[in-house]
């Protein structure tokens, strides 16, 4: 069951309710609906808050402690991390292993 507070002294009461049982306030249909409209807007931006999801969860969090101390480690202009330079390092490194094995 919904329930609003009186306009008077803060207090809930039952939707159902036309007068205040704590200080006598009657209660009007429009600012019942006014109330009501004003909990279930306030609901929807409750479950669109929740819904979204929270920045923290795109990062894809380190497992291990070496591999966190070895992503803070950059290198130049553009910042690469050890990742970045190592992989292509490694590939060019057996591209040249290839091409001299080819020329023996």
């Amino acid at each position: 069951m919904t329930s609003v507070s009186c306009p008077k002294c803060k207090k809930h009461m039952s939707v159902f309710d036309v007068v205040c049982f704590h200080c006598g306030f009657i209660m009007t249909d429009e600012e019942r609906d006014r109330q009501l409209k004003e909990q279930e807007n306030q609901r929807q931006e409750d479950e669109l808050r929740e819904r979204s999801p929270k920045p923290e969860t795109f990062k894809h969090p380190r497992e291990h402690k070496m591999s966190r101390k070895i992503n803070t480690i950059s290198f130049g202009l553009f910042k690469l991390g050890w990742d970045e330079l190592v992989v292509p390092l490694i590939i060019v490194l057996l591209i040249m292993i290839v091409a001299m094995i080819m020329f023996l």
